[in-house]
């Protein structure tokens, strides 16, 4: 199975996704703009990155928010935060035989104190990937 390249995303673009991320709730351009008060981003900017973003396929279009005598698109996140760090992870060349490492890396970098909490998550998620599998043949 092939994955597809991470879209190379600006540091703004990245900035915003973790505001849709963190906030989890669909937000307008005027939300944005609130929630993003200590950033330089005014309207027109943050209107171009939200462009850019629906174009990368990042966000997408959920509903309207009324504002006075206007409406404002409502966007949520296309791709979880996880689903961006595994195509950013992959187009950096690593591929399907290295996930195990880059796992084993990664719980390293963590340096979890709940080893066996870990283990055990991490056991659910090989039988999950198993039954999928398994529904596949």
């Amino acid at each position: 199975m092939k994955t597809k390249k991470a879209k190379n995303l600006t540091n703004s673009e990245e900035d915003l996704m973790e505001l849709f991320w963190e906030k989890n709730v669909p937000l307008t351009s005027v939300e944005i703009l609130e929630f993003s008060a200590d950033r330089t981003w005014n309207g027109n900017y943050v209107h171009i990155m939200l462009r850019s973003l629906l174009k990368k396929g990042m966000i997408k279009v959920c509903g309207t928010a009324q504002y006075g005598t206007q409406y404002a698109r409502q966007f949520i996140p296309a791709v979880t935060k996880e689903q961006y760090a595994a195509k950013l992870v992959m187009s950096k060349g690593i591929d399907r035989s290295s996930i195990a490492a880059v796992t084993v890396a990664m719980v390293n970098e963590v340096n979890d104190t709940d080893g066996e909490g870990l283990i055990k998550q991490l056991e659910e998620i090989i039988e999950e990937i198993k039954e999928q599998e398994n529904k596949e043949q």
